[in-house]
């Protein structure tokens, strides 16, 4: 098991001190946000966005592009011309268009939602150092985390505000659709590209060629989002290795001698999104993104506290270092028709997996996530508190990235406290607890959204000490080292897919594990149980003979409903559907299911075995539970029968 060290120390606990970050909203809180965006920007070093005319004239020209055409044109029987003409338009609506006047116009209102929303912007002095020593040695991706739409902008604010090269931004067509706030974006740098390709050569051939322009003619860095999609469930996701592919090929091919990659970890105090992301995994579709939509929820949080914000930016990681031995090439095919080898392929996804799981060590704790991880399960008066966060931090400090406190312990803690007021009350007593609004609610989704905002925060401590969590526990329900060692490495097995820092331990990991505090320790057990009652539902209904996608979500739902409206489990979390996809995903990988198509039915699974993860997980749940999905699985093949 992985042990964190500081930057430039020997020592086995990380420990972050408030000199070693500047605060840009504190700085931001002292000047005009006007004259702010007026002031002279000379990137540092010297690299600017290159004008959209320029790209597509030299993707068209490139000898990939008219071999893609001819291809096209022979299987439709289309012109060149037409197929040309398709490709300028899809260069047309995805490219940027970057202008310095667009920067400023949202650096401006940036700056305005920073100094009205938010208490500070935190971002580490030695990581600012690295990445503008990286952008002037070459090629460089940018690959922050992304739990917030805020994201999005972040990098390119603070590298605005800081005096670097601005990034080219990979975005999602959902913001398309922004009549006005889309025009910005792409003026900003922001270029956009479809969720999936499908089977269509041409849009694949405009955006890898396009991404591969920024990085072989390098005048600005690339920035996307490795885990493809933005994290609702505070924690990080496994990667989608398609763009990183893309990326990196200009190095395989040897058309440049090396790719820098700058790992950023955002993390937030508190997160803007957080009661629409609830509400999203219970299956709730989100609003469709519109300017409207945009104006209304900036109006809806205006005058609101969310706290500080957390950019913490890792050694840049180099390609060649990574990858050093590079395919060999095919001298019987033309070079413009590179295809990765299967060795390759894996190299990459090998490579996306450790860049997901450093971005998720290096996340700074925020002090809320702790706070509402103790509360959540005990009350507690603020000496009892503080005394608890001391220690769940110095856990944090031995295997993740611990909280950053600025000044007195207390004062830092009340002041989270009120970031999130409306979650938190205190009694005569002075004792605090987790009291959201919505938690004495009748309806039952009301109460589950009250309680997965509480797991957002709660997963930004679960998430890097998942191997902490799983000792603590499997600890008080088996006997022995070697048990535990065991069961470590059936649950790596199937929550591999849920947790990217998951592994297995072994009798050394034991000895540091044994020595963590067990207030820290039984918290952290408490906030895993929900992961575990959804994985046994999940398989009960397998084995019920619960086979389409749509069929197994309809009835996860409507068992677990019953479950808690009967009181058989209290984690309200598990009516959330956002990790049946996972976990099918998961044991379809282990070989316990197999995914099966047809055209009539569409998507199934055929079921492998799953008895033994049944019988496995049992002991690990509450009899009501298993007797429930015993009865419901004997009813559902009773009736299968006779059919």
């Amino acid at each position: 098991m992985e042990r964190n060290t500081k930057e430039g120390n020997t020592d086995d606990a990380k420990v972050l001190h408030a000199d070693q970050f500047i605060d840009i909203v504190k700085n931001q809180k002292i000047q005009y946000d006007t004259l702010f965006s007026l002031k002279v920007w000379r990137p540092n070093p010297g690299l600017y966005p290159e004008s959209t005319k320029s790209i597509t004239d030299s993707i068209l020209s490139s000898a990939r592009v008219k071999d893609v055409v001819d291809q096209v044109s022979v299987s439709t029987s289309k012109s060149r011309n037409q197929i040309r003409n398709e490709l300028i338009a899809i260069l047309k609506e995805m490219g940027h268009t970057f202008q310095l006047s667009t920067v400023r116009m949202l650096a401006w209102f940036v700056a305005k939602l920073l100094r009205n929303l938010y208490h500070g912007l935190l971002i580490n002095k030695y990581g600012l150092t690295n990445l503008r020593k990286a952008m002037s040695e070459g090629p460089l991706l940018i690959l922050p985390t992304h739990r917030s739409y805020a994201d999005n902008l972040l990098v390119s604010f603070l590298s605005y505000t800081m005096n670097m090269p601005l990034p080219v931004i990979a975005t999602g067509m959902d913001f398309k659709g922004m009549q006005g706030v889309s025009r910005l974006l792409q003026g900003a740098g922001a270029f956009y590209i479809r969720r999936s390709f499908g089977q269509d050569i041409l849009y694949w051939t405009a955006v890898s060629e396009y991404i591969q322009h920024h990085i072989t003619n390098f005048q600005a860095p690339m920035q996307f989002f490795l885990e493809g999609t933005r994290s609702r469930v505070g924690k990080s996701l496994t990667p989608k290795s398609g763009l990183l592919a893309m990326a990196l090929e200009p190095y395989l091919k040897g058309e440049v001698p090396d790719i820098k990659i700058a790992i950023i970890s955002i993390s937030y105090e508190r997160t803007l999104e957080e009661n629409l992301y609830a509400f999203e995994i219970l299956g709730i579709p989100k609003p469709k993104e519109s300017t409207m939509g945009f104006i209304g929820a900036v109006d809806k949080i205006r005058g609101e506290n969310f706290g500080r914000i957390y950019v913490n930016i890792a050694d840049p990681v180099s390609v060649a270092e990574k990858l050093n031995k590079r395919p060999t090439p095919n001298w019987n095919t033309p070079y413009f028709r590179f295809v990765a080898d299967e060795n390759t392929k894996n190299d990459i996804k090998v490579l996306a997996t450790e860049l997901v799981c450093k971005q998720q060590k290096g996340v700074i704790t925020p002090i809320s996530a702790v706070l509402l991880s103790i509360l959540s399960v005990q009350q507690m008066d603020l000496k009892q508190l503080s005394q608890q966060f001391a220690l769940f931090n110095s856990c944090l400090a031995k295997f993740a990235t611990p909280c950053l406190i600025q000044g007195d312990l207390q004062e830092s803690i009340e002041e989270c406290l009120s970031v999130h007021k409306s979650k938190i009350d205190s009694n005569d007593q002075g004792r605090y607890r987790y009291a959201p609004i919505g938690e004495h609610s009748q309806d039952l989704q009301s109460r589950a959204a009250s309680r997965l905002a509480l797991q957002l925060y709660s997963n930004q401590v679960l998430a890097p000490l998942i191997n902490v969590a799983l000792f603590a526990y499997l600890k008080p329900k088996l006997s022995t080292t070697d048990e535990i060692i065991s069961e470590t490495e059936f649950f790596v097995k199937y929550f591999s897919e849920e947790f990217v820092l998951i592994q297995p331990c072994n009798e050394k990991d034991l000895l540091v594990l044994n020595s963590i505090d067990n207030g820290t320790l039984d918290i952290l057990s408490h906030l895993l149980q929900p992961y575990i009652e959804i994985l046994f539902v999940i398989v009960n209904i397998l084995d019920m003979g619960v086979l389409t996608p749509k069929a197994i979500v309809t009835c996860y739902r409507k068992i677990v409903t019953r479950v808690l409206e009967d009181r058989i489990s209290d984690h309200l979390e598990i009516l959330a559907i956002d990790k049946i996809p996972r976990h099918l995903l998961n044991l379809t990988m282990n070989g316990n299911i197999n995914r099966v198509k047809s055209v009539k039915e569409g998507t199934a699974f055929r079921v492998v075995d799953v008895t033994r993860i049944i019988s496995r997980l049992e002991k690990y749940v509450c009899q009501p539970l298993s007797h429930l999905l015993k009865t419901q699985r004997d009813q559902f093949i009773s009736m299968e029968s006779r059919l």
